[in-house]
C-alpha cells in the first residue's frame, strides 16, 4: 500500500482506485475507524471519479506522533493537504465522516480554494454550543468514559468491551479487530484533538465558498450539532437520513451513496446546490 511520510515520526497509509484523470474525490473516515469503511463506496464511486482513501494520523496502519499528548487538529489537516499536494490534486471534493467531517471543515476553512466541494456526514464544527441537545452531550460523555477505559487498560480492552454489546459474531470480531488495531497512543491524541479543535462556526459563512453538503441522521446523536453547523453554511445542501444513526456511510450505505453520488454530478453541472431534503 502506498505511504505518504509526515514531520513527527508519522507515516499515512492511503488507498487510490480510479483513473487519476478523473476528477478526485478524497474520503476521510471517523474516529477509530479506517480507511476500509469506505470500501463499499469506493466500488461505486471509482467508476466515475479518482479515489482516494486514507487512515488518519494513529488510526488503521498509519502511525501515531512520537509526540501524540502535542497533536492538534492542525495536524490532521495538514496530513490531508500534503496528500492532496503528493498526489498532484490541486482540485478535488472532500468527503468526511463524524472525526473525519470535523477534519474536512477545517481543512475548507485553511484552503478554500483547493476544494470543488465538501461533503459532511455525521459532523460538527465546533465541540460546544449553547443549541446542542442533551443526546449530544450524553454521547460525549459515553465517549469519555470509553477514554479511560484506553487509559487505564488499552485499546485492546475497549474492543472487547464494545464487541461484548454485538449478538453478531463477524460483527463482534470486526469490533474487536478495528480496536485493536488502533495504538492506544492514537485513540488518545484523535480523542483530546476532537474536544480542543478550533470552534469553526463563526468563519464557515466566510470561509466555505464552495458546494457543501450536510448529512445527518435523524437518530444521530450528533444531529442537533449537524444543523447547528449547517445553519451556518449559507447555500448548504442538507439531507437528513430517516431513522439512521450515527455514520450514515456505514448505516445507510446505499442511501449515502445515492445523495454523494446526485451531489457530485450537481456539482459537475453547476446546478443550484442548495436545500433541505429527507431521504
Amino acid at each position: 500500500m502506498p505511504e505518504l511520510e509526515r514531520p513527527g515520526g508519522v507515516v499515512l497509509n492511503y488507498e487510490t482506485s480510479g483513473d487519476p484523470a478523473m476528477p478526485p474525490v478524497v474520503l476521510l473516515h471517523g474516529f477509530t475507524s479506517d480507511l476500509r469503511m469506505w470500501t463499499p463506496h469506493v466500488a461505486a464511486l471509482s467508476e466515475q471519479y479518482y479515489t482516494v482513501s486514507l487512515d488518519l494520523r494513529g488510526h488503521g496502519l498509519s502511525t501515531a506522533p512520537d509526540e501524540p499528548e502535542a497533536a492538534t487538529m492542525q495536524d490532521f489537516a495538514d496530513d490531508v493537504m500534503a496528500l492532496l499536494d503528493a498526489l498532484g490534486i490541486e482540485l478535488g471534493v472532500l468527503v468526511g465522516c463524524s472525526f473525519g467531517g470535523m477534519i474536512a471543515a477545517q481543512v475548507a476553512v485553511d484552503a478554500p480554494g483547493r476544494l470543488a466541494g465538501l461533503v459532511l456526514s455525521d459532523a460538527s464544527a465546533a465541540y460546544e454550543n449553547d443549541a446542542y441537545d442533551d443526546a449530544y452531550r450524553q454521547r460525549e460523555a459515553r465517549m469519555r468514559e470509553t477514554e479511560e477505559v484506553v487509559r487505564r487498560f488499552g485499546t485492546a480492552e475497549l474492543g472487547k468491551r464494545m464487541a461484548a454489546r454485538i449478538t453478531d459474531p463477524f460483527l463482534a470480531q470486526a469490533a474487536r479487530d478495528r480496536y485493536t488495531r488502533m495504538s492506544a497512543e492514537g485513540y488518545l491524541a484523535a480523542a483530546r484533538v476532537r474536544r480542543e479543535r478550533p470552534d469553526l462556526l463563526p468563519l464557515l459563512g466566510a470561509a466555505l465558498t464552495m458546494p457543501v453538503l450536510v448529512c445527518t441522521g435523524s437518530a444521530d446523536p450528533v444531529h442537533s450539532a449537524s444543523l447547528v453547523m449547517a445553519g451556518r453554511i449559507p447555500g448548504a445542501r442538507v439531507v437528513t437520513f430517516r431513522d439512521a444513526g450515527h455514520g450514515l456511510p456505514a448505516v445507510a450505505p446505499e442511501r449515502f451513496v445515492e445523495v454523494l453520488f446526485a451531489f457530485l454530478h450537481d456539482v459537475e453541472r453547476h446546478e443550484p446546490i442548495g436545500g433541505e431534503f429527507a431521504v
